[in-house]
């Protein structure tokens, strides 16, 4: 996976991360630890990007700390619990992370936007994350590939630290919603790519309020209310062909 998205070209650390340190050194609940001890098998610092390594300015101000960005590879005894894992993980290093979990050859590629805390100091705080579901290297489809392509090293901008970073967490965010708002394509363009997350996002939410209607539509007994939801399912619908028609590729 890391020489499908141009790491290879970066120097390799391979630095093992002793699961001892989140235990000692993070706020981990019972829950938590069970969760490392059950599910990792190991935790790897794999990459880190920075202006020494890769040429790209840092990104720091009073919102943000973007001085380095590192990959972390998380091998899994188990398939589950990766959102978990990754909270757990985000929580307890401040640094913007890719983390790449592995599992039986498959992948799954994992970030979350950080700002700094308000109220605490040295720590950061969880905006967005998004992770993609499995990816299997040996069947992967075309959308899997322009995927990946669109992550790799050569196709982020080195504007600086934040932007590559918030280019590779924007993309997949629109590549978990490829199946809804059609195939993934690759955008090059940072506003293009913003204004087509800004769309990608409330056609998510207006497919969750019409999953709810139609749930509602399903347990209604009265006619007359059947058809006031039949109509705002449709008028949910149009709303959202008509935001698919203003995505840009």
């Amino acid at each position: 996976m890391f020489e499908l998205l141009g790491l290879d070209k970066v120097k390799y650390l391979g630095r093992k991360l002793d699961k001892k340190m989140f235990y000692d050194n993070g706020d981990l609940s019972k829950e938590d630890k069970k969760i490392f001890i059950d599910y990792i098998d190991r935790i790897e610092m794999s990459y880190v990007l920075n202006s020494s390594t890769i040429n790209i300015a840092p990104f720091v101000n009073d919102e943000y700390y973007y001085e380095a960005i590192v990959y972390l590879k998380v091998k899994l005894k188990q398939k589950d619990k990766i959102d978990k894992i990754s909270k757990i993980i985000n929580n307890n290093i401040p640094n913007p992370l890719v983390i790449i979990y592995e599992f039986d050859k498959q992948y799954s590629i994992s970030t979350a936007i950080k700002r700094l805390s308000k109220t605490e100091k040295n720590k950061t705080v969880v905006e967005e994350s998004n992770t993609t579901n499995w990816l299997n290297i040996s069947s992967l489809s075309e959308n899997d590939k322009k995927f990946i392509d669109s992550i790799s090293l050569s196709k982020i901008p080195y504007t600086n630290l934040f932007d590559f970073y918030k280019t590779i967490n924007d993309k997949i965010y629109l590549f978990n919603m490829s199946d809804k708002i059609g195939e993934y394509e690759d955008i090059s363009d940072k506003k293009t790519l913003e204004e087509n997350k800004q769309i990608s996002e409330k056609i998510e939410k207006l497919e969750v309020e019409l999953k709810k209607t139609l749930s509602k539509l399903k347990r209604e007994s009265q006619f007359y209310k059947k058809m006031e939801l039949n109509v705002k399912a449709v008028e949910i619908n149009k709303k959202i062909e008509k935001l698919k028609g203003k995505l840009k590729i």
